[in-house]
């Protein structure tokens, strides 16, 4: 009879085991795949950042200076009259002033690129210094845009550019005038050279008759003196 209890105990045992095993796994293997499907850590990348936009705000403000210094010698040039002392006063101040449309389209340039960044971190967190740097360069190139007059400059300068050119023509016709002129009175002046040289040997031809005229007239004279001595010292016999 015992032998009979051990022969059912141990398959009862084994039965046992092996059901608690099954179950003890089934719990990890859910365990283990409710963990897999959790959801992936999102990284997201910053799209830009401050070094950037500081570097295009120095490069605007380097940028606004050299237009402010170029649009202040290019209004000397044509205020002060400096085209004056240039051969070619026209290719002068178009150079000048291609150099201040090429510096303004180059901030142009800068101010559009911070405008689509500004626009991309609008909506997002953390992106302030991307807004303030769009609003300084903006606030900038509006102030070189109130500062600069290139129409009312290139209207002086060329309006400086006639009245020298025909000051420079009336100088010139002055000067063909004065040539002409001494062109004219040269040959006069040697017709009337020639009839001074011939008058004067003619002069010099004529003294000597005069000369013997006069010594003539001394010794008649002398004569006359001598014939009314004599008659005085007869007279007086």
């Amino acid at each position: 009879m015992k032998k009979g209890l051990n022969k059912l105990i141990l398959p009862c045992l084994c039965c046992l085991s092996f059901y608690t095993g099954t179950q003890l796994v089934g719990k990890t293997e859910a365990a283990f795949t409710s963990q897999a499907e959790a959801k992936p850590i999102i990284i997201s990348t910053a799209f830009v950042f401050p070094s950037y936009i500081h570097g295009l705000e120095e490069e605007a403000r380097i940028n606004s200076e050299q237009i402010l210094k170029e649009h202040a010698g290019l209004e000397t040039f044509v205020k002060n009259g400096l085209l004056n002392e240039t051969a070619d006063p026209s290719s002068e101040f178009l150079r000048k002033k291609e150099q201040i449309t090429a510096s303004l389209k180059k901030l142009h340039r800068i101010r559009a690129e911070l405008e689509k960044l500004f626009l991309k971190a609008e909506k997002k967190e953390g992106y302030e210094f991307v807004s303030k740097g769009f609003i300084k360069v903006d606030k900038l190139l509006l102030r070189i845009n109130d500062s600069l007059n290139l129409q009312e400059l290139e209207q002086l300068f060329y309006q400086k550019w006639q009245e020298q050119k025909k000051k420079q023509q009336g100088e010139d016709i002055k000067t063909n005038e004065l040539e002409t002129d001494d062109q004219l009175e040269m040959p006069i002046r040697k017709q009337e050279n020639q009839v001074i040289e011939h008058k004067e040997p003619a002069e010099e031809q004529a003294n000597p008759a005069e000369e013997q005229t006069d010594s003539k007239d001394n010794k008649q004279k002398d004569e006359e003196e001598e014939i009314a001595n004599e008659e005085s010292l007869e007279n007086t016999e």
